[in-house]
């Protein structure tokens, strides 16, 4: 299928043509981001793309897997629970592997690697 292609905050964005229940466009570039729906997103087309059933599939898992860091705060393909009980954010791998550095420097204890998470979507032997 072909779709859409913008230029928006220097950020090349593959308009995914679904749009979320607070008006937010889903946008790809490289993670799952969801960008307002107003006249400067339109105004700057910059070409169109072709996606496979195949690409569309992991893009939508991005979407289902990953968002926003409630650390940093910046887009994830794939987020994990954090690591603290009774903390219910999620992090992404650089915020993840940075924790796990402060607290085995700090506690002298280890948490698993950001990989090992086997609750992603598309993370089990009939999906792949």
């Amino acid at each position: 299928m072909t779709y859409l292609l913008f230029l928006i905050d220097d950020k090349l964005v593959i308009d995914l043509r679904e749009t979320e229940k607070d008006g937010l466009i889903k946008g790809y570039t490289g993670k799952p981001e969801y960008f307002e729906s107003n006249e400067t997103f339109y105004q700057n087309l910059i070409g169109s793309v072709n996606l496979t059933d195949e690409q569309l599939t992991k893009i939508e898992l991005e979407y289902i897997n990953g968002g926003l860091c409630h650390y940093c705060g910046e887009s994830a393909n794939k987020l994990r629970p954090s690591p603290f009980m009774g903390d219910i954010s999620s992090m992404c791998k650089e915020c993840w592997d940075a924790t796990k550095k402060e607290y085995a420097a700090s506690h002298d204890e280890h948490i698993g690697a950001f990989e090992d998470y086997p609750h992603w979507k598309g993370n089990t032997d009939e999906t792949q």
